[in-house]
């Protein structure tokens, strides 16, 4: 299989005073042309934090990438300096970011806009740009493209601005499109015809496309493949019927459990209605993780080892991945990032901090069990 994206052990942290947040600790996965991945978990658990690593656009400072790979038909963009991951960003890999009204910029046309990306990557000249925007409008469903070029975005409604930052991304015809919830804002009309839209393209372009959301409905009529994540890495990976059919990983099952259920799946066997079947507990802080298995804090079947070490991401069944005891016995290797002067001070700083809370614990703990012994 041809793979146009390859990510390994990709690691994102945010650098802040006297801590380090692990947004992203360690990710793994490819792209195939023409493949579509969907990228799911709830809210601080990575996903676009690795949508804007893939991209290099994280902000630095705080935020770096400390250690993975990121390689694109054979190019690590990781290593790139930032003069040449701009001819890379927008051409090759382009991204359709979660709110456009604050991605677009309120000053400048659509027409403005998207000839901005024509002209620095196919290096043509102001007025045949602008002819090109009009045509990629019109080729997102867009009425009227030879007038909608010269509006700004606040004259636009949410779906028309989507499919304005749709033709921004599809511009340069990129090998690999990152789709960060690009339906999360609008109503169930419009989201159906944005999902459409990116079918038609992805067929016409072969386009690999990444898409971001929490919408398990979406990911099941759209992907190829699902990448559940948790606390910055990923727990399950696997082919979209596989995940639906037999999810491994408790946070999966989890998730699925938490989707409402309409006509008779929705009652018990004796006619009762049926709960819905919420995760108890939130993410666990990312400055400090827990020692073994993220997800042992809210999971149903944590066992001892689950809180001693964490478990490794391997394959149990042909494409079929998943970061679990219950399925597999090998451990994670804790790999030392390479975190610079700052990073070490920080962390140094958050030992310091683990071992007074350890050592405050432990006198209470003393304390409660003397008072026991006396009672």
């Amino acid at each position: 299989m041809e793979y146009v994206l390859e990510v390994n052990d990709l690691a994102t942290y945010f650098f802040m005073h006297d801590y380090i947040i692990r947004a992203v600790d360690g990710v793994d996965f490819t792209l195939a042309k023409g493949e579509t991945l969907g990228i799911v978990g709830e809210s601080g658990c990575g996903k676009s934090i690795t949508s804007m690593s893939l991209m290099r656009l994280i902000p630095d400072p705080p935020g770096k990438i400390v250690d993975g790979e990121v390689n694109l038909k054979g190019t690590d963009l990781v290593k790139l300096p930032e003069e040449k991951m701009r001819g890379f960003r927008g051409n090759e890999i382009s991204m359709i970011f979660q709110e456009p009204m604050t991605s677009l910029n309120p000053v400048y046309t659509i027409g403005f806009q998207i000839s901005e990306v024509l002209r620095l990557h196919r290096d043509i000249e102001k007025r045949e740009a602008l002819s090109e925007a009009a045509r990629l409008l019109k080729m997102v469903g867009m009425s009227d493209p030879d007038q909608r070029v010269h509006e700004y975005p606040f004259q636009l409604s949410g779906g028309l601005r989507q499919r304005a930052m749709i033709a921004i991304a599809m511009a340069c015809e990129p090998s690999v499109m990152i789709a960060d919830e690009p339906t999360t804002a609008l109503d169930v009309t419009i989201q159906a015809q944005i999902l459409r839209l990116m079918g038609e393209l992805k067929d016409a372009k072969d386009t690999s496309i990444a898409f971001i959301t929490h919408d398990l409905a979406v990911i099941a009529g759209f992907t190829d493949r699902v990448m559940v994540m948790y606390a910055g890495v990923a727990v399950e990976d696997a082919p979209v019927k596989e995940v639906f059919k037999n999810p491994l990983h408790p946070y999966t099952q989890g998730l699925l459990g938490s989707v409402p259920v309409l006509g008779v799946g929705k009652l018990n066997e004796d006619g009762t209605r049926r709960l819905l079947q919420a995760i108890p507990g939130t993410l666990p802080d990312a400055r400090r993780f827990p020692r073994g298995c993220r997800f042992a804090p809210r999971c149903p079947h944590a066992m001892k080892r689950c809180w001693e070490a964490e478990p490794n991401m391997v394959e149990v069944a042909p494409g079929h991945k998943v970061r679990c005891y219950l399925h597999h016995e090998e451990v994670r290797e804790r790999k030392m990032r390479n975190l610079g002067a700052a990073g070490r001070r920080i962390a140094k700083l958050q030992e310091h901090d683990r071992k007074k809370r350890e050592s405050k614990r432990a006198r209470e703990e003393r304390k409660e069990s003397k008072r026991d012994g006396v009672s």
